[in-house]
């Protein structure tokens, strides 16, 4: 049996493994001669798929066939759905094809993948999370768990400095998402006498709609409005082939940023040669907004951890190669800085925390694939180094969540019973009544928001109908169910819910007291339950 860790990345993938000594190593994609898998998907034609670096170079001479960045898509309501050769795809068919070329690249080098681990941002949400695990899932692989990719960073660190206690800040800007995780992390002792070394997340925040792209795309504007100037256009003049072939060149053009002080870029428009010199100073300049919403989100999470004192701040994803980066942070926490592994560490956190929950299945030691992923040696406890430290990872919940009930005024309200921060996975039982004699049925809803108050307004009404809420709550209805009720049920009588939170689901379940009849489901993208806003004109019970 064999186990990895993914980081399904925004621009770039990686997928890692333990050696026969208990360390995470990432799997060399020998075709790219990389660390890493371009998350770029090329459609070549109806019976060739290009997944990696050939399909992101492809986006100079065949844009429109080629998906990037999918994963700012995966999960969203509006997800955009692409269509090539008379098939459609959706952001979890496209993200399975990058997820089948990470697989395929352990594959040939002789190993197998059965079980996985896959990372997502500390931001998403359960649709986000939920569709992640059904790409790895279509992908044919056995999704152990998910696990917050700053989350697994820290692990990734601290399961080489085990002996030390210390409060860490992981900044993480990636190709298209940003996080800020505080964690403690501390050493223990068991009962048993042996130590176990706890990665406890403090606080989170960020943004999965903030990252490296957002730099690219400032840089495509920039040159896309020199070679205007330059040749009497305007940007919406510039044919799709143009910007095509600018957008080739903003990566390394933002690549040579980060160790030259200037960059020249040439680009042909129209049969006429446009040179532009970028320098680093104008890159800073024009992003500078960017870099600052990113420490805004920083002292957000400093403020929601009390503003404990922080001892090392790891610098993660491929983004944090920018300069202007490490300066902001650094001037922020000077002295404090590490770039650890900016395109590794995510996925080395998730396989050590992948064979983690192997070896807690198995009781035993914990299977490594060794350099190719055919061997099942038990191995110790994955801290680094074989040292027998078991270590335990704490996080959180990303999201609050609560059934919709009716209040003392009989208005409709969201009752978060469970709150984002607690201890994932979180579970809460509370009892309800109902709001009406002889009611004939209770519809259950069950909504997910960033509100971390007790209630809040939901984005349907009783009845179902969409109405308006607080935008920074971000309140999403997942789903609903329905639990039926006897003839002459009187007003009052008790219907108990249960609220189970974990990374990649919502347990939920409504018991009536009285009878012992329950109703429940698990809410994932894939269920059953229609998320759809419930057209039934019924009544729900009350607190």
């Amino acid at each position: 049996m064999s186990t990895y860790g993914i980081d399904l990345g925004t621009t770039y993938s990686c997928i890692a493994m333990l050696d026969r000594n208990g360390n995470p190593e990432v799997i060399r994609n020998q075709m790219d001669q990389s660390d890493t898998l371009a998350s770029a998907v090329f459609f070549e034609s109806a019976d060739n798929v290009v997944v990696g670096s050939s399909a992101k170079e492809r986006v100079e001479t065949d844009g429109d066939r080629v998906v990037q960045f999918v994963k700012r898509e995966i999960g969203k309501p509006d997800a955009h759905v692409w269509e090539f050769d008379g098939k459609t795809y959706t952001p979890v068919e496209v993200s399975a094809l990058i997820l089948k070329r990470l697989k395929q690249m352990v594959e040939e080098q002789g190993g197998t993948v059965d079980n996985v681990v896959i990372t997502c941002p500390a931001y998403f949400g359960l649709e986000e999370r939920s569709a992640t695990k059904q790409a790895g899932e279509l992908a044919g692989m056995n999704v152990l768990n998910l696990i917050n990719e700053p989350t697994a960073a820290a692990l990734s660190y601290c399961a080489r400095q085990f002996q030390e206690e210390r409060t860490i800040l992981v900044y993480d800007l990636g190709g298209g998402t940003f996080d800020v995780t505080i964690v403690k992390m501390s050493l223990d002792t068991n009962p048993d006498g042996s130590e176990v070394q706890r990665v406890t997340v403090v606080a989170t925040g960020g943004n999965d709609r903030l990252g490296g792209k957002d730099w690219d795309d400032i840089l495509f504007d920039h040159i896309l409005r020199a070679c205007c100037d330059e040749n009497g256009l305007r940007p919406e003049d510039v044919d799709a082939e143009t910007r095509q072939l600018i957008r080739s060149k903003v990566e390394l053009t933002k690549t040579k940023l980060s160790t030259a002080e200037s960059a020249k870029v040439r680009i042909s428009v129209e049969g006429a040669m446009t040179s532009l010199v970028i320098t680093r100073e104008e890159f800073e300049r024009m992003t500078s907004d960017k870099v600052a919403q990113t420490m805004t989100y920083v002292e957000s999470v400093l403020h929601e951890a009390g503003d404990i004192p922080i001892d090392m701040v790891l610098l993660v994803g491929g983004s944090t190669y920018m300069p202007m980066i490490r300066s902001a942070v650094e001037a922020r926490f000077p002295g404090k800085v590490q770039l650890h592994e900016p395109n590794r560490a995510v996925a080395m956190g998730a396989a050590l925390y992948a064979n983690m929950l192997v070896d807690e299945v198995m009781g035993g030691g914990v299977p490594s694939g060794g350099e190719t992923g055919k061997s099942e040696t038990p191995q110790p406890s994955p801290t680094g180094g074989g040292s027998g430290i078991t270590v335990s990872v704490v996080d959180q919940t990303p999201r609050s969540f609560g059934p919709g009930v009716l209040n003392e005024a009989k208005e409709y309200i969201v009752d978060n019973l469970i709150k984002r921060g607690e201890v994932m996975p979180a579970a809460c039982v509370k009892t309800y009544y109902t709001a009406e004699d002889n009611m004939e049925k209770i519809v259950l809803r069950a909504f997910e928001s960033m509100c971390v108050e007790d209630t809040l307004t939901p984005c349907v009404d009783n009845f179902g109908e969409p109405q308006p809420t607080n935008p920074a709550y971000s309140v999403k209805l997942l789903g609903e169910l329905e639990l039926l009720l006897p003839p002459n049920t009187p007003k009052g009588a008790p219907i108990e819910v249960t609220f189970q939170v974990d990374a990649v689901g919502v347990y939920v379940k409504a018991v009536n007291l009285s009878t012992g009849e329950q109703v429940d489901t698990t809410l994932r993208m894939d269920s059953d339950i229609d998320t759809a806003a419930s057209a039934a004109k019924q009544h729900t019970f009350s607190a």
